[in-house]
């Protein structure tokens, strides 16, 4: 065991827990969904965003074989529609119309404000790791928002930190810089209190395989599996509040599936 503690907590699964995420919205998403919301039913809304095609995907109803699909390169007022339903009368072309309508309004508003859902995202992930149970914007209003904030409870497993560990929280980034090596994908595992990188995952692009290689004294590989792992739940975390934004931009609730229920 190195001085001062071990430098992980382990790998013992983290508790269920609630994390209430305060979202900041523009006016627009109030009462956004009021024209179609007779033709929806627990819909599914996800919304992907980065270069060259940004991607506005749409269930409409749970338990239907129903998918709207909005794709853009510059302005979502001018991108693709598609839409596949079966069976193919699950929508009129009416329906399918004013479906249309509003997933361009929505993505005109998600285009707009995609930075803001991102830092929202981030936060929530790094105040979940710092062993809050709230996240909340630092300031309101700022930019082009209007200051409506409205509060998610999100489900989670993301640890907070732990005090015995010699390193309480560990970040895992991409590499600094260019990668040394295009051919192999290279995460580095930083202390988040000194910056001190600890080690590192490489993942030759042709091989299934990933090595772990510690470069701090008294980290281990099982110190890096572990911390790794962590990463993981952070990321679903942050696309459960990517969704939880997007939902809420567009005028739904929060998508059942990552709501915290006790």
């Amino acid at each position: 065991m190195p001085p001062g503690g071990p430098a992980s907590p382990g790998g013992s699964a983290s508790r269920w827990r609630d994390l209430t995420v305060a979202v900041e919205l523009p006016a627009a998403a109030f009462g956004a969904a009021v024209d179609v919301d007779d033709l929806l039913s627990e819909p599914d809304l996800h919304f992907a965003t980065g270069a060259p095609t940004s991607r506005l995907v749409l269930m409409p109803r749970l338990g239907t074989f129903s998918r709207l699909v909005l794709e853009w390169e510059t302005l979502p007022e001018i991108g693709i529609f598609s839409a596949t339903s079966w069976p193919a009368d699950t929508f009129t072309t009416a329906e399918i119309a004013r479906l249309e309508t509003w997933m361009r309004d929505v993505a005109s508003v998600c285009h707009a404000h995609r930075d803001r859902v991102r830092a929202t995202a981030e936060r929530a992930v790094r105040d979940a790791s710092s062993g809050l149970d709230r996240s909340e914007p630092s300031t309101v209003g700022a930019g082009d928002a209007t200051g409506h904030v409205v509060s998610a409870h999100v489900g989670t497993r993301a640890a907070g930190p732990t005090p015995s560990a010699r390193y309480p929280i560990v970040d895992v980034t991409g590499p600094v810089g260019a990668p040394s090596d295009p051919s192999v994908r290279e995460l580095r595992f930083v202390d988040r209190a000194t910056g001190t990188e600890l080690g590192r995952r490489l993942t030759a692009h042709d091989d299934a395989e990933s090595a772990f290689e510690p470069l701090a004294d008294g980290v281990t590989r099982d110190d890096l599996a572990d911390w790794y792992d962590e990463h993981i739940v952070r990321e679903v975390l942050f696309d459960d509040v990517w969704q939880v934004c997007v939902h809420l931009l567009a005028g739904l609730e929060a998508p059942a599936d990552v709501v915290y229920f006790s």
